[in-house]
């Protein structure tokens, strides 16, 4: 299991998590008045469904008034969009159902045996909007046609890319300082945890009491996210109290060697290139000068480098992998062409990055 499948399948084995989750996305349930005791979680795994490591896929069963109904919890962090999700719903809604039939054996023989429903959820944690289709019938061709044998069902979608940092955290909740963390890009780390920081001190002790249960978990899922960061494993051992200031230092002191060292090379680089360039020109321009010209390019390549790093992790962040191949050709670009590229970074589109560095 992935450490983001494992993070989530702990917050959400916890019930008061699960009912914080209901409060803050699923207004249906919210209405009947649900407790943390009408909240039971089954303990389900479809192993013979193929679709890769789905432990993180969680079921709950909710009683409401004298009734119950299933909460089907699917935990979806790829940034490829499924959109074949309807079906993949159905298949284990079924096996949820048999499951049920398998549990109540002799009534499922009478006449009035029912099914309790299912509501299933997609709680989708990547980056790009979720663009499929939630309702069943609309994947079946014709389907107003075959109205009376078509399925019809739609699954709910809680797409945390269309709700910013800000929006979780005014949620006034554990979860939701815990989600908006989890969603911080590694520009935006030090604002959101201040922000969290001072929302936190306002929270009532129960709730500081389960953020403080898995923000280690969600500290190391930013670090995993930020592959280049070199974080002290101290940062994961300290107190609450103390773990913010200590994160948002190291991560500071991390981003700072990974700049300085490009800065560092490129003017190394520079000095040797302008050095020998002042040499060939001779008598005329003197040794000295090329000595000065070679400490100017060195300072212009030292701040090349610098940008280079800087648009190699923002444009990880913003396209993942689909960008990863063209990277080296920002190696080919001036420093002009690096900074009109960064000050575009948030409008411009995959297509057009692609095209930019494939012309490098």
């Amino acid at each position: 299991m992935g450490i983001y499948d494992q993070l989530f399948k702990e917050i959400f084995s916890d019930k008061e998590m699960v009912l914080e989750f209901i409060n803050m996305f699923i207004p249906k349930l919210k209405s009947y008045g649900i407790s943390v005791e009408d909240i039971t979680i089954e303990h389900t795994k479809f192993t013979d469904i193929k679709y890769g490591d789905k432990e993180s896929d969680l079921l709950f069963k909710v009683k409401y008034f004298e009734n119950e109904v299933y909460l089907y919890l699917l935990i979806e962090h790829q940034s490829t969009v499924d959109y074949l999700m309807q079906f993949r719903i159905l298949e284990y809604m079924v096996r949820i159902w048999k499951n049920y039939i398998n549990e109540h054996k002799k009534e499922s023989r009478t006449k009035g045996f029912k099914l309790i429903p299912i509501m299933p959820i997609v709680f989708y944690t990547g980056k790009r909007k979720w663009t499929a289709e939630n309702w069943f019938m609309k994947k079946v061709e014709n389907w107003e046609m075959f109205d009376e044998y078509t399925p019809k069902f739609k699954y709910e979608v809680i797409d945390l890319s269309q709700i910013s940092e800000e929006q979780l955290i005014n949620i006034k909740n554990a979860l939701g300082l815990l989600l908006a963390l989890n969603k911080a890009e590694r520009n935006k780390i030090q604002k959101i945890i201040y922000e969290i920081k001072e929302e936190l001190e306002k929270l009532p002790d129960k709730e500081k009491e389960k953020f403080r249960n898995y923000v280690n978990g969600v500290i190391k899922t930013l670090v995993k996210r930020n592959g280049e960061l070199e974080l002290p494993e101290e940062v994961f051992e300290e107190e609450v109290e103390n773990m913010f200031e200590n994160f948002v230092k190291a991560v500071n002191e991390a981003i700072h060697d990974a700049l300085e060292k490009g800065y560092e090379e490129g003017m190394e680089k520079g000095k040797k290139d302008g050095f020998q360039q002042g040499i060939q020109e001779g008598i005329q321009e003197g040794i000295q000068q090329g000595i000065q010209q070679g400490i100017q390019q060195g300072i212009l390549e030292g701040e090349r480098r610098k940008a280079i790093t800087l648009l190699r992790v923002q444009l990880l962040k913003k396209f993942g992998e689909d960008i990863k191949i063209y990277l080296d050709k920002l190696e080919n670009m001036n420093l002009d062409e690096l900074n009109n590229l960064a000050e575009n970074i948030f409008d411009i589109t995959l297509d057009e990055v692609i095209d930019i560095l494939k012309n490098k």
